[in-house]
């Protein structure tokens, strides 16, 4: 029985997928493996008890108590994470198959409700051995059964059930229970990144019961889990309040009583926040309070990580001007990046990217995305190719009325909007409407097609181009919500799935990258980093040495005070 460490790699553990060596371990289990980790320094025992399915803090004699205050966008259209519900606010509730390290700063995938796996040599089956022990938090036992009823629903949703994470399980043939405590997923073709997948906070396991009794939907119910905290208070658009679950399978964790999960939509006063004591923490702040937090380091912590998410403005390409490339290809051109960048930075920091994310291996480098056509700085000739697409289009005079939808979030609606807005004027005089949305409702208007363009921040927890692509560019992928088709990119994709080596994937990667920019599905602002702030009392969650940006789950966190 085995599982597999993935090496360190800045940005995202990303190395598995192109080849690299990959080391393998057993796993320690039961009273020899606590046994064996006793004597260890912090450090190495955090790690140890990792590789025997626990998480643990790296710093010494944690403390017991006490209430965790995060604060960020809380809130979220309905509960159901497999339908979209937020993960970063539902994920304390729940337990994965598997789950990134705490430990190492998320460099490596171990154990959570899987006690171990094997892999075969085809790399077709994984085959996970169950933990024992586990309830839900309404006491029923959890079993194989409920790993095969959650992951069939995301795979093969039933009929009226959106699956958003649909389209990159599409590998998958089969899952099935072998007995009641253990599991096999049946792939079509090997997959490097399919542990990935399942470490994806919001790929969680579900009871069958409640499942069956809601008919699959999960939408308005606060359903029971695994996980280290429990639901106690929910204030839409305000707080939660999730408390410590005295029965968790891991009876060391959680350290906390409880966490409350506070809904602050403007970075400017999550920092603040931080700053004034009022929050122990928050995923994500604006720049000049995290620069501020930075040079106080005796009382604050500060990192920022590179994240998979980005800004763009999706452009519904089934109705309107919209559905001709030639206007969504002038205005990829017209358009500043930079200029959309600098009205952002005190808020977000966004990089000049392309389709491949910062971070992960096959990124165009930063000085040669510059030199390109609609992301270079000078746009002169962009601008003038842009209008001559214009004209070829049949709209040489502008475009008048488009609905842009933007979410209620203040830096969107305040600034970024508007600074595309007033671009898409002065370059193009193509004129649209911002229609100001509640943050946690747009995903809604978002699978309606209730939108000419709208901004949003669209990625995922991986920043593969196989990943983003299936999920969100592919024909008919489930969070493909402007209706985009390219059978040129169609095909490229299932040729970057199929290709063996770095050489090959880097290859049909610029070609994807090239086929995006001659016919944009968005307008890519660019992908982000997260600037992250805690006080240095919060213990337990390896934030200063973080591979990446998750907004996870904290049963390891005590606090020092």
């Amino acid at each position: 029985m085995e599982y597999r460490d993935k090496p360190s790699v800045t940005g995202g553990a990303q190395a598995a997928f192109f080849g690299s060596a990959v080391r393998r371990r057993g796993v320690l289990t039961g009273a020899a493996a606590l046994a064996s980790l006793a004597t260890m320094a912090p450090v190495a025992f955090a790690q140890e008890a990792s590789r025997a399915g626990l998480q643990r803090p790296s710093e010494p004699f944690p403390k017991r108590g006490g209430s965790l205050r995060i604060g960020f966008g809380v809130t979220t259209a309905h509960f159901d994470l497999t339908q979209g519900g937020s993960s970063s606010a539902l994920c304390h509730m729940y337990n994965g198959l598997v789950r990134y390290n705490l430990s190492d700063g998320l460099r490596t995938i171990v154990p959570d409700l899987s006690s171990a796996w094997e892999i075969s040599s085809d790399q077709l089956q994984y085959t996970f051995m169950l933990r024992s022990g586990v309830k839900f938090h309404d006491g029923v036992v959890f079993s194989a059964d409920d790993v095969v009823a959650s992951f069939q629903r995301i795979i093969a949703p039933p009929e009226g059930i959106v699956s958003v994470n649909k389209g990159i399980f599409s590998a998958v043939d089969k899952v099935e229970a072998l007995d009641p405590m253990t599991v096999r997923f049946t792939l079509k073709a090997p997959r490097a990144y399919f542990m990935d997948l399942l470490a994806d906070p919001a790929n969680i396991v579900y009871s069958k019961k409640v499942l069956d009794e809601n008919k699959g939907d999960l939408k308005k119910v606060i359903a029971p889990g695994t996980g280290a905290f429990q639901f106690k208070e929910h204030r839409p658009a305000e707080r939660w309040i999730m408390e410590r679950n005295p029965n968790y399978w891991d009876a060391e964790l959680p350290y906390l009583d409880q966490i409350e999960l506070i809904h602050v939509p403007a970075w400017t006063d999550r920092g603040t926040g931080v700053l004034s004591g009022q929050l122990d923490m928050s995923w994500n702040i604006s720049r000049e309070t995290w620069d501020e937090g930075a040079k106080r380091k005796a009382q604050f912590g500060a990192n920022r990580l590179g994240n998979y998410g980005c800004y763009a403005v999706m452009f519904n390409t089934k109705r309107g001007p919209l559905a001709d490339p030639r206007v969504r290809r002038a205005i990829h051109l017209a358009v500043s990046r930079q200029d959309m960048i600098t009205a952002f930075e005190t808020q977000e920091m966004i990089n000049l990217t392309r389709w491949v994310p910062y971070g992960n291996q096959l990124a165009t480098p930063t000085d040669e995305i510059a030199r390109l056509p609609g992301y270079r700085a000078s746009k002169k000739d962009d601008i003038a190719e842009a209008k001559k697409l214009m004209a070829e289009a049949g709209y040489a005079n502008g475009i008048k009325g488009l609905d842009f939808c933007v979410a209620s979030v203040a830096a969107h609606a305040e600034i970024l909007g508007p600074a595309f807005q007033d671009q898409l004027k002065q370059t193009l005089n193509i004129d649209c409407n911002i229609r100001i949305t509640e943050r946690a409702l747009q995903i809604e208007d978002e699978q309606k097609g209730n939108f000419d363009m709208v901004l949003d921040t669209p990625g995922h927890t991986m920043g593969d181009l196989a990943v983003i692509g299936n999920a969100v560019f592919r024909t008919g992928a489930s969070r493909n919500y402007g209706g985009y088709s390219n059978a040129t990119l169609d095909g490229l994709l299932t040729q970057y799935e199929a290709a063996t080596t770095l050489d090959e994937r880097a290859q049909v990667a610029s070609q994807a990258q090239d086929a995006l920019d001659a016919d944009p599905p968005w307008f890519l602002v660019g992908y982000t980093f997260h600037l992250l702030m805690w006080r240095n009392a919060l213990k337990g969650l390896a934030f200063d040495y973080r591979a990446f940006s998750q907004w996870g789950r904290v049963e390891t966190a005590w606090i020092d005070s």
